[in-house]
C-alpha cells in the first residue's frame, strides 16, 4: 500500500500542485479565464465524452447578465444547451451557491448512498488532503488512485498545451480526475459541485439530471459581479432544459433573476419556502443538532416526518431540505429510501469536518471550528452562535485569504466577542498578512486591548484555548485553509467529543 510521504506520491501530487497560479488567485483585481471548450476537449480526450453538453453559444465569450445574453441582432437569447447522445445511464447533479453547496452535495451524495446507489462526490476546496476532493461512496481516494489519476492525465495536458485550445487549468484537471475516478469506479450517480460561479465553471459541461442553487451572497465579486443580481446570473447558468431545479434563494429581486434565467433556458424551478415547506421540530431539545419537519415532496416522504440532523444550524436545515428535494428530482431515487428510517439513520449520523464542529474541553469551554469566511457564512454561525450560546463569554481565532471582505467580516462580528486572536494560515500564499489583519481589526471597531495576534497559527490556537475562562466559547473561523491547518492540533488536543466525531453514516464523513 502506498502512503502520502512515498516518493511516487509526492512526485505525483507535486506536478499537479505545479498547474495552480497562485499570483493569479491572490490577486482581487484579476479575472479569471474560463474556457469551457478547453474543458470539453479535456473531457474528450479521456473518453467521457457521451457526458457532455453541447453548447450552441461559447459561454465564455458572454458577459454575466443578470438578464440575458443577447443575440447579435440585439434580441434577448439563452444559453442553448442540448444533451449529446444518448442517456449513459449515469446520473449527475450538480449544486452551485455562495454558501452550503458544499454541505448540500454531501447529504445528497450521502442519501443516494443509502439508498444503494455507487455515489461519486466531487467537492472543493479540500480541508487536509487533494484526495477529499474525489469521493465514492463516502471514501476519499486512495494515494495509489491519486497516482493513477494523476498520471492519465500527463500526456492529455502535454498533447493540449501543445494545441491552440491550451494547457488545462489546475481545476479544470482535479474535475476531469473526478469524472475519471468515478468512471472507474462505475459509479452509478455523480453529484458535482461547482468550484467558482456556475455558468463557466468547469463542471457545468456535463448534461445533468438535477440541479440547485443553495444561496446567493456577496463573494468573488471580482470574478462574478458586484451586485447579488450578478452572481445569481453566474450560478444559475448551471441550468438545463428540462432539467428539474431547486432554488434556495428567498423571495425578492434576487430570485427574479434565478426565475427569470430558468424560464428562458426552459429549467422546471421549484423554490424552497413556497413549493417545499420547513418547520423547525420545536419539541426536540437537542444539546446540538438540528430537527425539522418537510413538507411538498413526494408521497416517499410525508410530511409529518420529522428528519433529525447531526448539523447545527437553521442554515443546514435548509442545505437538508434542499438536498432532499434533489433527491426527490431524480427518478427511481426516492422508493429506494424507503421507509423514513433510513433518512433519520443517514442525515443524523453525518457530521462535516469544520462546519461549527464542536470540540468540549473540561470546566465547560467549547471550541467551534468553522470554515466560515464570506459575510453569508459569518452571518450562520452568529446565528448558532447567539441561540446555542447566548450567554457565554466568547473568543473568536480569526485568519482568513486576501481576496475576501475582511473589515465586512470583522464589523459583523465585532459586537458578538470578547477577545481577539489574529492570525494567518501558512501552507498557502493567498493569507492577509497579521499585521494588516491588525489594521483592518482596528477600522472595524475592535479594542487593541482585547485583541492578540501571532504569526503562527498553531501558538495562536495554543494561546487562545489556553486563556478561555470556565464556561467559555472559542470559535475558529476566517477561511478553509486556517481550519485545516488547525484541526489536527484540536482532535490531537482536545479529543472528539460525540458531537464532533467524524460521521459514521453510510455516506462517510465529508466535508461540505
Amino acid at each position: 500500500m502506498i502512503s502520502r510521504k512515498s516518493d511516487a506520491y509526492q512526485a505525483a501530487l507535486g506536478w499537479l500542485v505545479d498547474r495552480i497560479d497562485y499570483e493569479k488567485l491572490a490577486s482581487s483585481g484579476s479575472r479569471y479565464r474560463f474556457t469551457l471548450d478547453r474543458m470539453r476537449d479535456l473531457i474528450q480526450r479521456l473518453g467521457h465524452g457521451q457526458h457532455l453538453t453541447v453548447d450552441s453559444n461559447e459561454l465564455a465569450q458572454s458577459p454575466p447578465s443578470s438578464e440575458t445574453n443577447s443575440a447579435a441582432d440585439g434580441s434577448a437569447k439563452p444559453n442553448s444547451i442540448v444533451q449529446s447522445g444518448e442517456s449513459t445511464g449515469v446520473q449527475i447533479v450538480h449544486l452551485a451557491g455562495t454558501k452550503g453547496k458544499g454541505s448540500a452535495a454531501t447529504m445528497v451524495a450521502a442519501l443516494l448512498h443509502q439508498a444503494g446507489y455507487r455515489v461519486g462526490l466531487y467537492t472543493s476546496p479540500h480541508l487536509v488532503h487533494l484526495e477529499e476532493r474525489f469521493r465514492v461512496d463516502g471514501e476519499n481516494a486512495t494515494p495509489e488512485e491519486m497516482i493513477g489519476l494523476i498520471d492519465s492525465m500527463r500526456p492529455i495536458v502535454e498533447a493540449m498545451a501543445a494545441a491552440p485550445i491550451g494547457g488545462p487549468s489546475f481545476f479544470e484537471l482535479t474535475t476531469a480526475m473526478a469524472i475519471e475516478h468515478f468512471h472507474r469506479r462505475q459509479c452509478d450517480v455523480w453529484v458535482l459541485e461547482t468550484g467558482l460561479g456556475g455558468r463557466l465553471d468547469s463542471t457545468n459541461v456535463f448534461q445533468s439530471h438535477a440541479t440547485a442553487i443553495t444561496s446567493i451572497g456577496l463573494d468573488h465579486q471580482h470574478v462574478l459581479g458586484d451586485t447579488a443580481e450578478l452572481i445569481a446570473a453566474e450560478k444559475a447558468g448551471i441550468f438545463k432544459r428540462d432539467t428539474p431545479a431547486i432554488n434556495g434563494v428567498p423571495s425578492g429581486p434576487v430570485r427574479d433573476v434565478i426565475v427569470r434565467i430558468a424560464d428562458q433556458i426552459g429549467a422546471p424551478l421549484t423554490h424552497l419556502g413556497d413549493d417545499i415547506q420547513i418547520t423547525p421540530d420545536t419539541a426536540s431539545q437537542k444539546c446540538w443538532g438540528s430537527s425539522f419537519q418537510i413538507s411538498g415532496l413526494g408521497d416517499w416522504l410525508p410530511a409529518d416526518t420529522v428528519v433529525d440532523l447531526k448539523l447545527e444550524g437553521a442554515h443546514q436545515v435548509r442545505n437538508a431540505a434542499i438536498a432532499l428535494a434533489l433527491v426527490d428530482a431524480l427518478p427511481d431515487v426516492t422508493r429506494k429510501l424507503r421507509p423514513e428510517q433510513r433518512i433519520h439513520q443517514c442525515l443524523s449520523s453525518l457530521q462535516m469536518e469544520a462546519r461549527l464542529e464542536r470540540f468540549d474541553l473540561p470546566d465547560d469551554r467549547v471550541v467551534l471550528l468553522d470554515t466560515a469566511h464570506n459575510a453569508d457564512s459569518i452571518e450562520a454561525m452568529l446565528n448558532v452562535l447567539n441561540q446555542r450560546m447566548p450567554e457565554r463569554q466568547r473568543s473568536c481565532l480569526f485568519g482568513t485569504s486576501a481576496d475576501k471582505n475582511v473589515l465586512a467580516m470583522l464589523q459583523r462580528m465585532q459586537p458578538h466577542f470578547d477577545r481577539w486572536t489574529l492570525t494567518r494560515y501558512e501552507g498557502n500564499p493567498r493569507f492577509v498578512p497579521v499585521d494588516d489583519l491588525h489594521r483592518t481589526a482596528l477600522r472595524a471597531g475592535l479594542s487593541p486591548d482585547h485583541i492578540t495576534s501571532f504569526e503562527r497559527p498553531i501558538e495562536a490556537v495554543q494561546n487562545a484555548v489556553d486563556s478561555l475562562n470556565v464556561g467559555g466559547v472559542l470559535v475558529i473561523c476566517g477561511s478553509f485553509f486556517l481550519a485545516a491547518e488547525l484541526r489536527p492540533w484540536l482532535i490531537q488536543c482536545c479529543g472528539s467529543s460525540p458531537v464532533s466525531t467524524t460521521s459514521t453514516s453510510p455516506g462517510g464523513s465529508s466535508r461540505g
